[in-house]
């Protein structure tokens, strides 16, 4: 009797794990990437604005350090843009469209971000993510 009890347990459980695992998708999430973006460093080197007070777009040129043993792309990182006072005004992301071999750096140079505000005076980028390339 208690041998049949405790299949009924196991069983019971096994089946309750079983629909956890796929009623909330246990999978790695889509943004999961092995600690790629981890092993990524990606920094802003200089910038300046481009449109002259008519469509006011930031250009940058971004540094990317690849210290994965494998190559990176689809480098995906957050821009903000501040005016002079330190006040945030724009928010956005941006995907540089390159390759970074293992172990390497790269430069990106006129990266056009996309339009900002016409009081924008400063700009920060934050890594989101990279995929395996």
């Amino acid at each position: 009797m208690f041998k049949r009890f405790a299949k009924f347990q196991v069983a019971k459980f096994i089946t309750f794990i079983s629909l956890c695992l796929l009623l909330n998708s246990c999978e790695l999430s889509p943004n999961f990437d092995g600690g790629l973006t981890a092993n990524t460093r990606c920094e802003l080197i200089d910038w300046h604005i481009t449109g002259l007070w008519v469509i006011n777009c930031p250009v940058a040129w971004i540094r990317v350090t690849n210290y994965n043993n494998q190559a990176i792309k689809d480098i995906t990182f957050q821009y903000n843009t501040y005016d002079a006072n330190g006040r945030p005004l724009d928010e956005g992301t941006f995907t540089i469209e390159g390759t970074v071999p293992p172990g390497q750096v790269k430069n990106f140079i006129e990266l056009y971000l996309g339009l900002v505000d016409l009081y924008s005076e400063r700009l920060s980028i934050k890594l989101i993510s990279v995929s395996s390339g």
